[in-house]
């Protein structure tokens, strides 16, 4: 409890005014009073103020931006390129660095063929619905049906009409072979006879004349020779016609073979094409068109899935340009060039110093008494700013045992730098709406305090319960009221009861007393 002194030169000077007092009224020729000068207290008075009091404390905070964030990348990748360095100021938006993003712009690619073939697919489907379902599609339909009857119809006529030619030549070409054969047959005796003559001849020519064996050769040898080549030579013809008449027997055979086949798919064919024609406005065109439709709208969900694609493909991309989230300064550049980024480490740190924050801590009593939006002062490099509360701290810090309390600043901050050490000045005990009186009124018995108010002339001694209080004022909770005139002024004479002389201020040039 703060105890109050005495003021030794105020006490001098209101005991000679009250000498004076005396003197005067004495000169004057007035009745003698009761009192004497020395039992009447010069004092001055006042009523107790109805206002607001408050104490200011200092606090030592840390500056912080109140916007700073850590900027990390979002791909793993080689740093082709940083395009800012710490101290520069960058807007949000703003490219910060580019990593290499050569895989991403492949699967970019490759996301916009696969944008390009699902629309062909779309409209593909999209022609073919339009062309069998369309307007104008029945009459198509039926052109088509009709047209598919007669060449059905037709195929099997040329089927059957080749079939019976094949056959017409596999009989001539049997006959022929037959007679080839015969004749073949006969060639080959022939040729055996002419071949047994000229071995017959070529042996009696072995004894010859003197003119013989000039080279001329006797007569029967030479004509003997001569039937055998010729035999020869027609039995190599024959066999060779055969050979040809077997190859064309083979040829015809195969022939009506596929003939035949052709003939029963044609057949196939024409009874589908007439089953089509009977229900191609029924139910099978239906369930065709609903496969038409199916497939339209699968197209579609495939357009829908490439476009998702593209999308995912985009924002893939992007993350290989690291940029700026909000505006600010750079406070920190965390990677190089042709190292690699990776999202375990943030690339930058960016601050927005446009708004500053001071942050300190309190103990619980005095975090009790602050209020958000509670005006500060703050004090650095010889400035002053001003601020408001912003956040007060709920739980207490588990560093430093206290609450943490964070003040917004006001005016231009861009000087500051983080992390510095700023001195906060605000209130911290207040009292509002309660009486004030000057400090020096007030007097202690021991732990009473207890002021003299001015009643019917006299001193009276009151009790009263203080408050909050500075070096000029103090709070009374109890025991006043604003009618009460309470003394402000010490005087020598000043006890309980005695007559009391209240003057007026020393600045307003006169007295007045207060019997």
């Amino acid at each position: 409890m703060k105890i109050k002194t005495r003021r030794q030169g105020k006490r001098a000077a209101l005991l000679l005014g009250a000498a004076f007092l005396v003197l005067a009224l004495g000169g004057c020729g007035e009745q003698a009073v009761e009192e004497t000068a020395a039992d009447v207290a010069v004092v001055e008075a006042a009523n107790p103020e109805l206002g607001s009091l408050s104490l200011s404390g200092e606090f030592i905070a840390t500056i912080e931006p109140e916007a700073s964030v850590y900027v990390i990348p979002l791909a793993t990748a080689e740093v082709m390129e940083i395009m800012v360095a710490a101290g520069d100021v960058v807007e949000a938006g703003d490219v910060l660095a580019a990593l290499d993003d050569t895989i991403a712009q492949i699967t970019m690619k490759n996301a916009e063929v696969a944008v390009k073939n699902a629309q062909i697919s779309l409209d593909n489907a999209q022609h073919s619905y339009n062309m069998n379902f369309g307007e104008g599609a029945s009459i198509l339909n039926d052109m088509q049906s009709d047209n598919t009857l007669s060449q059905a119809a037709d195929g099997v006529t040329q089927l059957q009409e080749s079939l019976v030619d094949a056959m017409t030549a596999l009989d001539t070409y049997k006959r022929k072979l037959a007679d080839a054969q015969e004749d073949r047959d006969k060639a080959e005796e022939e040729m055996k006879q002419a071949e047994e003559e000229y071995k017959n001849a070529q042996n009696n020519n072995s004894t010859t004349t003197g003119f013989e064996s000039m080279g001329l050769g006797s007569m029967d040898y030479v004509a003997a020779m001569t039937k055998y080549q010729q035999a020869a030579e027609a039995y190599s013809q024959l066999q060779q016609a055969v050979a040809s008449y077997k190859s064309a027997i083979d040829q015809c055979e195969e022939t009506i073979e596929n003939l035949q086949n052709n003939i029963d798919s044609t057949y196939e064919s024409y009874g589908q094409a007439v089953i089509s024609s009977n229900i191609s406005n029924g139910e099978l065109r239906e369930e065709q068109k609903k496969a038409s439709e199916n497939t339209i709208s699968q197209a579609k969900l495939g357009v829908s899935q490439a476009q998702l694609s593209i999308e995912q493909a985009q924002e893939n991309l992007d993350t290989y340009t690291i940029t700026a989230p909000i505006s600010g300064v750079v406070e920190t550049v965390n990677i190089k060039e042709h190292d690699f980024a990776t999202s375990s480490n943030p690339a930058f740190v960016i601050s927005n110093k446009d708004a500053m924050t001071a942050v300190y801590y309190v103990s619980e009593d005095v975090r009790n008494t602050f209020s958000v939006g509670q005006q500060i002062t703050i004090e650095k490099d010889g400035a002053v700013y001003t601020g408001e509360i912003t956040e007060i701290g709920a739980a207490i810090d588990a560093t430093t045992g206290l609450f943490k309390i964070k003040a917004g600043v006001r005016g231009n901050t861009s000087g500051f730098l983080s992390g510095t050490k700023a001195k906060v000045i605000t209130d911290t005990y207040h009292e509002n709406n309660v009486l004030i009186i000057p400090y020096d009124s007030v007097y202690y018995d021991g732990t009473q305090a207890y002021v003299y108010t001015v009643v019917d002339g006299r001193a009276k001694k009151t009790n009263v319960t203080t408050g909050l209080f500075d070096v000029e004022n103090i709070v009374i909770t109890d025991g006043l009221t604003r009618d009460d005139l309470v003394i402000t002024t010490w005087s020598a004479q000043l006890r309980d009861g005695v007559a009391v002389s209240v003057r007026e201020p020393a600045d307003n040039g006169a007295d007045s007393a207060q019997e």
